[in-house]
């Protein structure tokens, strides 16, 4: 990231780096050994080093000066190079350091350094050209294509089409996918949270991003495995089976239609959370390269509802279908076997590339 303005205390050189550590942090340990290894292969810098807990207004200078969020504060080491700033220390953050100091300080010309994968039918990938909106919309769109949820969708549509109102879809089937969107956001929301603040303590997120990646590939290639045998994707469990059965009765018994929407409604966030964990490796795992990713929480939260909007388009295209023409349509079996087997295939893509770009 690029400032136009420098605070005084970075204006004494453009070849100064500012670390913060705290006794008793291995971490903190493991970056001063990195820098003084630094120092002596590049003997301009300068290296200043100060105990966290009694420089407390310097580092909040630097906070407002290079604009780290709230949920990034107060965590050690942070490091300051003139360009950029690092919480936290491993492997590639020290890579990340060495080359800002051989780019921006050594004024070594800067030498591009693309990383690749090896995707099925489309052979070789650059991942750089992969931006975070695009896997939003890749992994959003795998991740909507949840039989649990769709399951679901298809019952209440089954429901009110029997009431033969299109008036009463259109406010019924709204209701329903759009408690579902937001309760599905605020799931994902909460994982966001939970890796922003578990980020800086661990100290190889991409060995975890990669791990949880593979081990997604094989639950997915799994599912296909027993999907593949029984022809049957997902079913659901007992408590969700009970409150399918209760929704029914409410249909059955012609209640008024605020008993029908709040029934709706709260049916709606009950089935999204319980079948959360259906297709979790999708939204876990965006959660988690979103931590890693140096942007801000708005935009963070921008690139979760673009994940949101494609996780609700398929049952949009069902439920508009509903409207129009008053009969359901969903994608069969074996093409929702396919997309969990790309899905799979995906998944196991990102796992070796971030296990294989850390060793």
């Amino acid at each position: 990231m690029a400032f136009s303005f420098i605070s005084p205390v970075l204006a004494e050189s453009n070849s100064t780096i500012h670390f913060f550590w705290s006794s008793g942090c291995p971490h903190c340990s493991e970056a001063k050994s990195f820098l003084n290894d630094l120092k002596n292969d590049f003997p301009e810098i300068k290296i200043k080093d100060y105990e966290f807990s009694k420089n407390i207004d310097l580092i909040k200078e630097l906070y407002l000066i290079y604009n780290v969020s709230s949920g990034e504060q107060g965590y050690v080491p942070v490091i300051f190079t003139p360009d950029n700033y690092f919480i936290g220390f491993n492997k590639q953050i020290g890579q990340e350091i060495e080359r800002c100091v051989r780019e921006c300080i050594a004024g070594e010309e800067k030498q591009e350094t693309r990383q690749t994968v090896k995707l099925p039918i489309f052979g070789e990938v650059f991942i750089e050209d992969f931006s975070l909106p695009v896997l939003a919309i890749v992994l959003g769109t795998l991740d909507g294509f949840n039989i649990c949820s769709l399951g679901a969708l298809v019952l209440i549509l089954t429901l009110i089409l029997a009431l033969k109102s299109r008036r009463k879809i259109i406010i019924f089937g709204s209701i329903f996918i759009l408690t579902t969107v937001v309760v599905y956001i605020l799931l994902v929301l909460l994982w966001h949270q939970l890796f922003v603040f578990l980020a800086p303590q661990i100290n190889r997120m991409e060995l975890f991003i990669g791990v949880l990646a593979l081990v997604g590939a094989i639950y997915f290639i799994n599912e296909f495995y027993k999907s593949f045998k029984n022809k049957n994707i997902c079913s659901f469990g007992g408590f969700t089976q009970k409150l399918l059965q209760r929704i029914q009765k409410v249909f059955e018994s012609k209640a008024s239609i605020l008993v029908l929407i709040i029934s709706i409604l709260l049916f709606a966030a009950i089935v999204t959370v319980i079948e959360f964990p259906c297709t979790a490796f999708f939204p876990v795992l965006f959660t988690g390269i979103l931590a890693k990713a140096d942007i801000s929480f708005s935009l963070s939260l921008f690139y979760i509802a673009i994940y949101g909007l494609f996780y609700m388009l398929d049952e949009l295209i069902i439920f508009l279908i509903a409207i129009f023409t008053m009969k359901i349509w969903i994608a069969s079996s074996r093409s929702l076997m396919i997309i969990n087997a790309i899905g799979a295939l995906l998944l196991l893509a990102l796992g070796l590339y971030y296990l294989l770009g850390i060793f």
